[in-house]
């Protein structure tokens, strides 16, 4: 595996991200990616949505938006900030809110996958 099958499974901008932000490094840019295995951002995040706590669903959804903008991953940015913007604008319930978590959790697996190999 290598960076590039990241763009393979999920919408991923490696070349930008590359450049832009790790200065062309791919060795810069792996250790940044594997930091997401051990990031326990998505574990809090679904215990604040299965506690009701909208304020860390907020948080920590934008936090990961935040970690996969800057690296690059652009398909689980929008999913995260979509939950961000959910609970923002009080468009949910419990189902659609667990719902769209799942979902970039379920994108998060695969990304991870990929990571694990590099």
């Amino acid at each position: 595996m290598n960076i590039w099958d990241l763009e393979k499974i999920t919408e991923a901008d490696v070349a930008n991200t590359l450049e832009e932000r790790f200065m062309g490094s791919e060795a810069l840019y792996v250790r940044f990616l594997k930091k997401l295995l051990v990031d326990a951002n998505y574990g809090q995040l679904k215990e604040a949505v299965k506690l009701g706590d909208m304020k860390n669903v907020e948080m920590k959804a934008h936090t990961l938006k935040g970690v996969c903008a800057t690296l690059g991953l652009t398909e689980l940015s929008s999913k995260f900030s979509r939950v961000v913007e959910m609970v923002r604008h009080g468009e949910f319930d419990d189902v659609k809110l667990r719902a769209h978590v799942e979902d970039a959790g379920s994108k998060l697996r695969q990304v991870l996958m990929v990571i694990q190999e590099l």
